[in-house]
């Protein structure tokens, strides 16, 4: 007997004010599961356009160096360039300084010889 009691007292609790206020509970954590599923959805939405902007930076940043190592690169090499310019006119002077010398030489020869030629009793 104690059994169909506590049954009907059971079936008794839940009467139609309960039931109404167990679904508006529902419907509001409904409803709450719902703005939490949109702000989700939201920062989701954002999480993704900063993972593009980071990917873009990225890019740019990686555009960037390979544009810096370049310009490093081309000034190794103009400045490899620049020693080689250097060292052909260090030889070409070296060259000419020699060509000098000899002219002075011959110059002199001529003139010692001009004299002889002049004064041939000295």
């Amino acid at each position: 007997m104690q059994l169909i009691e506590e049954k009907t007292m059971s079936t008794s609790r839940w009467n139609d004010e309960k039931l109404d206020r167990l679904a508006d509970l529902v419907s509001g954590i409904a409803q709450q599961v719902e703005g939490l599923t949109q702000r989700v959805e939201g920062l989701t939405q954002k999480l993704d356009e900063t993972t593009n902007i980071a990917n873009g930076n990225a890019r740019v940043i990686q555009a960037l160096a390979d544009a810096m190592a370049e310009a490093a690169e081309e000034r190794r090499a103009a400045a490899e360039e620049r020693l080689e310019i250097l060292r052909q006119i260090r030889q070409q002077q070296s060259e000419i300084r020699g060509m000098q010398t000899e002219n002075h030489r011959m110059w002199e020869m001529l003139l010692s010889q001009r004299n002889q030629d002049d004064n041939p009793n000295t």
